[in-house]
């Protein structure tokens, strides 16, 4: 049947009484550490993305091709495809679109956007004009720990949602109705996680007081120079086009003289700078106490100091969305190669399953395309942020996605002595809950279960999907040595496995940089290659990541190992495994 847009207009009044609920399998629409406060009202505005439904058949065409570009043994590996060809992949009817968006055309939005590839639509409209649309009622909630300087509010449904059923069958989910941010705030005094560590300088390798004896025992550049052996790149050495990016949440904003102190004290030959943002900055919260800049002046710090003049990119978000910063940069005409990502949840925790394959997908694009995307593992070890609820391991997304890469967190075995490295207890890892063993790391996770002591197969899943698929130094025998705090800065340390990940996308854009100079595409999605080099990391093969001693946990192996992955970098090997 052909339809005009009139008819589609009258389609969408007809049809108003007639709902079909989404996400059926969602039963709680709350959030323990969010209160429910007043109703939303046609005053209060909301930001929703009306996500279609794509055919499951054209989804796993896109993951096939996403790893044929992606195998180094595949005849078109690095041919990555553009945004027309992954839409011819996935297919979606031009009908499909223009369907749902007459219909929700139906509706008084403020703005109506469908993104590039026809398969998603972002609406702003009034909180009352929403609770018609989707059938729901919404609220708005308060996080119960911000701080008075940085009062958190979102609008959320407290009932199940529904579309009208005239387009039920195209669309997939909702965004932005059910889900709340995991947002954590610190208090204003330094807590006991940026505390120096306990010292003992004689006993120390020369590169722990690199940044000053503020930073006196901490991991610093030099630190990690002489672990990993990257080269430095100057400006003169950054190949055309070449660039990486950090994606911050949370009021964690950036400041220029946190990061010229940062490259002041640790002595860098390229000063730390961002050469360009997305969605906005505001250095001045910089300067309130520590909550709001500490994870991305570290992201940004360390990204900087590992890859030099390698250009960089700050992705900022308001909406806390995981899934709205996938979709911004899948939109991107020209997006950063590397992204690197130290932000994430459980997999228990994301409400539903519907959800977390829809994000995968915004994954599989990405990869397709020839961007690496790096997300921290976690830091309360197997047992996740939901603790040792139920009695079973918590894995984390997105780093348990097939679709991007999770990077775990080791200490130096001996403390401040650059050398062999060990688990860091607390470094998230596992198999994945939702999500089956992707045939690249398949010989790797079966080794790793015929020759380890495994934990009692009732805390896990032994069909999931296993990460970290790399590490790197984010333990807290050695804290990261980072400049915060605004104008004066002050110098302290922080751990975590939001330091890995942004020193191991340094990495990878290093050596994206050498492939480029050369003439060849960049490594895009690097997992097929990782686990087919796994010889050219330094394997971690002691520690276990059982979260401070709360027994199980899963040891360190030789080879690839769900406490530390294939290990961490080996710049060298590396370099001449591309």
């Amino acid at each position: 049947m052909k339809f005009t847009i009139a008819a589609l207009s009258t389609l969408a009044v007809a049809s108003a009484s007639s709902f079909v609920q989404k996400e059926q399998g969602v039963d709680v629409f709350a959030s323990p550490n969010w209160e429910k406060t007043a109703r939303a009202t046609a005053a209060d505005m909301v930001d929703v993305k009306v996500v279609l439904k794509h055919d499951a058949a054209r989804v796993s065409l896109l993951e096939e091709k996403l790893m044929e570009v992606s195998d180094p043994r595949s005849p078109v590996y690095g041919q990555h495809l553009s945004i027309e060809e992954i839409k011819d992949v996935l297919s979606l009817s031009p009908h499909s679109t223009y369907k749902v968006e007459n219909v929700l055309k139906g509706y008084n939005t403020t703005s109506f956007e469908t993104n590039k590839y026809g398969d998603i639509i972002s609406l702003s409209m009034n909180a009352a004009e929403a609770e018609k649309l989707f059938n729901t009622e919404l609220y708005h909630h308060s996080h119960k720990d911000a701080p008075s300087n940085m009062p958190t509010s979102v609008i959320r449904a407290t009932k199940p949602y529904h579309v009208p059923s005239s387009i039920a069958d195209e669309v997939a989910i909702v965004e932005n109705l059910l889900r709340f941010p995991r947002l954590e705030f610190v208090p204003t005094a330094i807590p006991e996680r940026y505390a120096p560590p306990a010292f003992a300088g004689l006993e120390a390798d020369d590169e722990f007081s690199s940044c000053g004896t503020k930073c006196t025992g901490y991991t610093t550049p030099a630190v990690l120079q002489s672990r990993y052996g990257y080269p430095t790149v100057n400006p003169e050495d950054v190949a055309s086009g070449n660039r990486m990016a950090v994606a911050e949440f949370q009021f964690q904003y950036y400041d220029d003289p946190d990061l010229e102190a940062f490259s002041d004290a640790c002595g860098l030959e390229n000063t730390v700078e961002v050469d360009s943002t997305v969605g906005g900055n505001k250095p001045a919260k910089c300067s309130i106490g520590i909550q709001a800049c500490v994870e991305s002046l570290l992201d940004i710090e360390y990204i900087k100091a590992v890859a030099g003049a390698i250009p960089l990119e700050v992705y900022y978000s308001g909406t806390f969305s995981l899934y709205d910063w996938a979709v911004q940069v899948n939109d991107d005409s020209n997006p950063a190669q590397v992204q690197s990502v130290s932000y994430g949840n459980d997999e228990i925790q994301q409400t539903s399953d519907d959800y977390m394959f829809t994000t995968n997908t915004e994954f599989m694009k990405a990869g397709a395309r020839g961007v690496t995307i790096f997300f921290a593992s976690g830091d309360q070890g197997v047992w996740g942020r939901s603790g040792t609820t139920g009695n079973v391991f918590h894995p984390d997304f997105p780093a348990a996605s097939p679709y991007v890469t999770a990077v775990g967190g080791t200490d130096f075995s001996t403390k401040s002595v650059i050398g062999e490295e060990t688990s860091w207890d607390a470094s998230g890892g596992g198999f994945s809950n939702t999500f089956d063993i992707p045939s690249y790391q398949s010989d790797a996770v079966a080794t790793y279960k015929s020759t380890a002591e495994l934990p009692d197969a009732k805390y896990y899943n032994d069909t999931g999907r296993g990460y970290p698929d790399v590490s790197a130094l984010g333990g807290q025998v050695n804290p990261y040595c980072i400049a915060f705090g605004g104008k004066g800065s002050k110098f302290s340390g922080v751990a975590g496995t939001s330091a890995a990940a942004p020193v191991v996308a340094g990495v990878f854009a290093i050596l994206n940089n050498v492939r480029l100079s050369n003439g060849d595409a960049a490594l895009g999605f690097v997992n097929p290659w990782i686990y087919q080099n796994a010889d050219a990391f330094n394997d971690v093969t002691t520690g276990t990541n059982n979260a401070g001693g709360r027994q199980p946990g899963f040891d360190a192996a030789e080879g690839w190992d769900p406490a530390t992955g294939v290990g961490t970098p080996n710049y060298s090997s590396m370099e001449k495994a591309l």
